[in-house]
């Protein structure tokens, strides 16, 4: 096979991969083209005049011409990447949020000392609560942006992406709502227990759920009339 039409059938491939089309579709098609193109060099002309169009260009035509135009579900891509960007979360979040949050509650106690508010016998916690929980809210809201950043990128090649992010705002943050006190319970019956075991269940239980919220998001974004 000639090096120039090497490269187009595979650029073409490559295209209809990132779409979604599965492999026992495009390969056949892929086939059909790469025949037609040796066939066109043998008589003369080019892989470009052959085209008649740019790769991209061809490969939406062949797309449409096949039925292809139609939003894969896309799931198995959509999850890597929302589980790429929820380890960065996660990692970024250890790293950063946790000492700065330390930092912060400390610079807190100090200027509250230093104005001669008394804490009393049960200690600042109660001055300490309304920023510890906004930590939270901000680290939720950072992870989701993260979650759906990643599934944006994974997804950008595919349709209905815009109506999956929608539909992802909403249920990522209401799963999130729904495990964690799932979680926090699992914790509280096994006495808040390090054993891998136990930790291991509250992470499933949370991510298990992100996971399911976004799988339902992308069967809403599926359904719809609209393409993202």
């Amino acid at each position: 096979m000639p090096a120039s039409v090497r490269s187009v059938v595979r650029d073409l491939d490559r295209h209809w991969r990132r779409q979604g089309v599965p492999r026992v579709l495009r390969s056949s098609v892929a086939d059909d083209v790469t025949a037609d193109l040796v066939a066109a060099q043998r008589s003369g002309r080019s892989v470009e005049v052959a085209l008649g169009m740019d790769v991209l260009q061809f490969a939406e035509q062949v797309a449409r011409a096949n039925g292809w135009s139609v939003p894969w579900p896309l799931y198995g891509r959509m999850l890597a990447s929302a589980a790429v960007g929820a380890a960065a979360a996660i990692v970024v979040g250890f790293a950063l949020v946790l000492p700065s949050t330390v930092l912060a509650l400390d610079g807190v106690g100090y200027v509250l000392r230093a104005l001669g508010v008394e804490f009393g016998p049960a200690g600042p916690g109660a001055w300490y609560a309304p920023l510890v929980y906004a930590v939270y809210v901000l680290f939720g809201v950072a992870f989701v942006v993260a979650v759906l950043g990643a599934v944006r990128r994974g997804l950008r090649y595919g349709r209905r992406v815009r109506e999956t992010l929608r539909a992802g705002t909403v249920l990522l943050p209401l799963s999130a709502a729904l495990s964690v006190p799932a979680a926090v319970a699992v914790a509280h019956l096994n006495h808040f227990s390090g054993a891998p075991l136990v930790v291991a269940s509250e992470f499933g239980l949370v991510l298990g759920a992100a996971a399911a919220a976004l799988v339902a998001a992308r069967s809403w974004a599926l359904r719809q009339p609209a393409e993202g």
